[in-house]
């Protein structure tokens, strides 16, 4: 059996087509309606995204709901953060759509290092928290796929890597919720912050080449200057037992590449 598996981290719906002098975004406006026509057009079996576009705190959201109907989802799985800080009156999290029936939902808050700073505009920042969500996909009566879908710690924005050795402890907390524990077949995605280093180099405890292989790969120099970043950091990563067919990635109206993967199981 084959599927097709998207994911994209969305900017809240913006439209995003690079930086000004101060290095600060520019958008081309607030545009959700491009990402639903963009996802009816590829018709992924399972989409899941970061930074998704929720009306309100209860996780309700014409965005997703537009998608789920152009791409014949019939199952979701939504998880507000906190409120948008591109989109006024928004609030932004993951989600996780799928053609296939979600069982044993869970969400799993991820310890937070709680570090702080003065940007050099003299703005106040703190490092919110962030979360995973976790699932069983039922692609077949006697087949299910272990997902998780996450979006990691911007430790960039605070002048640290959370891959230094401080960090070492929350990195195994997150391994052990990241990590598949079983031999279940399992899909990891996720935007992992991994800024200027391989994942592989970056999270050890991951076990990446060994536990679980990359389906998509680039390069991040190609995308600059509307990607802000010369290496990966978003990822899909997979157990061995998945046999990819072909995978990209696309840059079209975020600041972060999609990854789309067509694997067979």
């Amino acid at each position: 059996m084959q599927i097709k598996v998207i994911f994209a981290n969305v900017i809240q719906g913006m439209h995003h087509i690079g930086y000004n002098e101060k290095k600060e975004n520019v958008f081309a406006g607030f545009h959700p309606e491009k990402y639903v026509t963009y996802f009816a057009k590829e018709q992924p079996d399972i989409l899941c995204m970061a930074e998704c576009l929720f009306d309100d705190e209860n996780g309700q959201s014409a965005f997703v709901s537009d998608i789920c109907e152009k791409c014949a989802f019939h199952y979701y799985k939504n998880l507000v953060g906190e409120k948008a800080f591109f989109v006024k009156d928004k609030f932004y999290g993951l989600s996780i759509c799928s053609k296939f029936p979600i069982a044993n939902y869970e969400v799993l808050k991820l310890a937070n290092p709680h570090i702080e700073i003065i940007r050099p505009n003299g703005d106040y920042w703190y490092m919110h928290d962030k979360y995973i969500q976790k699932a069983e996909i039922c692609v077949e009566d006697d087949k299910k796929i272990s997902l998780i879908n996450t979006h990691m710690f911007p430790f960039q924005h605070f002048n640290k890597h959370f891959w230094d050795e401080e960090f070492r402890e929350y990195r195994q907390q997150w391994a052990e919720m990241l990590v598949p524990q079983t031999d279940k077949s399992s899909l990891v995605m996720g935007d992992f912050n991994t800024v200027g280093i391989s994942i592989k180099e970056a999270f050890p405890e991951l076990k990446v080449g060994e536990k679980m292989f990359s389906l998509v790969n680039y390069d991040g120099k190609k995308y600059q200057p509307i990607y802000p970043y010369d290496t990966q950091i978003e990822y899909i990563l997979a157990t061995k037992d998945f046999k990819l067919i072909s995978a990209c990635e696309d840059m079209v109206y975020s600041d972060h590449p999609f990854l789309i993967a067509k694997v067979e199981i």
